[in-house]
């Protein structure tokens, strides 16, 4: 996935890294899915449809795309689940630092890893709010613990995490 699209389509100055106070990082991964396939197609099918948002909220009285929403380049083509997590841990580590409000669109489960640990680091006591059909509390699946289903194991030993929504603890 390469874009050069911005978020629900918004004008270039609105866009632009060093006004944004938000940054959108795409990760299009689906390395460790073992149901269905297609989840790496979600950030390009979100950024797709946000063009087609209503841009005034209500709630504030305001067009908040005008504090700036910065997309960044994909993070992508990763050899395994661990160079992914390391990557997107990295990255959001990097905005976080530069007072960015960081959101991430992928992708499957996994990649919550490396930007739960991101922000774990930067902001002390640290709640992971996880609404999931799955508790993905597995310590490590199919060899790695870089694995879709071990997205928040990590986050339920150094965090608080409020899980909503669990239906199968498998």
């Amino acid at each position: 996935m390469r874009t050069s699209k911005n978020y629900a389509g918004i004008n270039d100055e609105y866009a632009q890294l060093e006004k944004s106070k938000v940054v959108l990082i795409p990760v299009p991964y689906d390395g460790t899915s073992t149901w269905g396939k297609g989840s790496d197609k979600g950030p390009e099918a979100f950024l797709e449809a946000s063009e087609n948002m209503e841009l005034y909220d209500i709630e504030t009285d305001t067009e908040v795309y005008k504090q700036g929403v910065h997309v960044t380049d994909p993070l992508a083509e990763f050899t395994t689940p661990e160079a992914m997590v390391k990557e997107v841990h990295k990255t959001t580590k990097e905005y976080i630092k530069r007072n960015k409000f960081v959101t991430l669109v992928g992708g499957e489960h996994s990649i919550s890893i490396g930007s739960i640990r991101a922000f774990n680091e930067c902001f002390d006591d640290l709640t992971v709010l996880h609404i999931d059909a799955h508790a993905d509390l597995r310590e490590s699946y199919e060899g790695t613990p870089y694995n879709h289903a071990c997205a928040v194991y990590e986050a339920s030993q150094n965090t608080n995490l409020v899980q909503v929504g669990i239906r199968s603890m498998d």
